[in-house]
């Protein structure tokens, strides 16, 4: 008969109880060559490593390269992996065992009492492998489904950062946006500084006029300056969140283009009843032990109801927040066509000779003001309209419950 060694066994049993432990190094879009996830097509692959960060990519890059995701995600395969090892172990030492046991049986040898314990034995320990391998498969289907405890923290963890992407992405826009604001009036201090100089020599300004304007065109400078550090910091923060290094420097687009139509025909009551459903901290909720009494049953159940309130709530004051966005940047549409009109006058005038160097500035500056309102106004437009999408989606931050 051939002797097996059990120690593998208890090995692979060890194995299938200790935590996998990972060290996670963090690979970014385009710095390595990934496995296709499933799901993403070569297209779409290749487009999320392109080092450029566009809007309706925020959600795959933060799924796929976001290290504090990716961690999670490399722990569950790894878990998964270790107890499909054990099964696979638990199964072969099955087959082993059941032909050490045939093989007593058919040699005779449970004719006698020590043959008889032995195969007795072994058919006894089968059993308990078997069980155990069941348990086992049980386990690496239960990991993989996709509303598993692992899964399910996976995507909450993801969308939650997602939904940070979004506020940073919208924020660099909104600041870029206003950058060419602030160049202009860096611009306009500068001119009138040279004025006030020029003024000073022929007898127009004093010392003190000159002063003033240096001081306008140094408070103009840090302005800009201050404006630079934020979108310089807003940029690396998108980078990190999309598992870009921080000496990456890849392209930010613009924000995607709103159907105005599609905001007026929103469906506050079907959306509520979603981000009841999709809500996380309903769902942890609806999840928790009642301890199976009538007093837990009925705590954890006003707890829901309670919780549904609130969200039901959030939507309607989220729902008008995007009314008010909505109204304001429409309003802000006509400023901006007006304002277009008369730079267009002055450009004209300007290159006629008719108008001076500075009041054309001033005409530049009364432009971008009202483009810079527009854009201002469209980033909290979409704010708003991307924030009621996340608390549809199950996302509401503590600072809008």
């Amino acid at each position: 008969m051939k002797r097996r060694n059990v120690l593998p066994v208890f090995l692979a049993v060890v194995i299938f109880t200790t935590p996998a432990l990972s060290v996670y190094a963090a690979e970014g879009p385009g710095q390595a060559q990934k496995p296709l996830p499933e799901g993403i097509t070569t297209e779409q692959w290749s487009q999320l490593n392109d080092q450029t960060i566009k809007f309706d990519e925020l959600s795959n890059l933060v799924r796929y390269f976001n290290p504090d995701v990716q961690n999670m995600a490399d722990s569950l395969n790894i878990n998964v992996e270790n107890v499909e090892y054990v099964h696979d172990n638990l199964r072969k030492y099955i087959k082993d065992l059941e032909d050490d046991a045939k093989e007593v049986k058919d040699s005779g040898g449970t004719s006698t009492p020590e043959g008889m314990e032995q195969y007795m034995t072994l058919v006894g320990t089968v059993k308990v492998l078997k069980s155990n391998a069941e348990t086992a498969q049980k386990s690496i289907k239960k990991l993989k489904q996709s509303n598993s405890t692992i899964n399910f923290n996976i995507t909450q963890m993801s969308r939650q950062y997602e939904n940070i992407a979004d506020q940073v992405m919208i924020g660099y826009n909104n600041a870029s946006a206003n950058r060419a604001l602030l160049q202009k009036v860096v611009e306009l201090s500068n001119a009138a500084y040279e004025a006030q100089e020029l003024g000073l020599k022929i007898g127009t300004a004093t010392q003190t006029d000159v002063l003033s304007a240096k001081k306008e065109l140094l408070s103009a400078q840090s302005s800009l300056m201050n404006l630079d550090n934020t979108i310089d910091g807003l940029r690396r923060s998108l980078g990190l969140l999309t598992g870009y290094s921080s000496e990456s420097i890849p392209a930010i687009e613009g924000l995607p283009e709103l159907d105005l139509q599609t905001l007026s025909s929103i469906d506050l009551q079907a959306d509520t009843a979603k981000a009841i459903g999709n809500n996380y901290d309903l769902i942890n909720m609806r999840r928790a032990n009642s301890n199976k009494t009538t007093t837990g049953m009925e705590n954890k159940q006003a707890s829901v109801s309670e919780g549904e309130q609130n969200v039901a709530v959030t939507m309607q004051s989220l729902y008008q927040n995007v009314k008010q966005a909505k109204t304001a940047y429409e309003a802000t549409l006509t400023s901006y066509e007006k304002a277009g009109l008369d730079n267009g006058k002055a450009e004209r005038s300007f290159q006629m000779g008719m108008l001076s160097k500075i009041t054309y500035l001033q005409s530049q500056m009364a432009f971008l003001q009202a483009e810079g309102a527009k854009q201002s106004a469209y980033s909290e437009l979409y704010q708003a309209y991307t924030t009621y999408q996340w608390a549809v989606k199950g996302i509401i931050s503590d600072s809008q419950k």
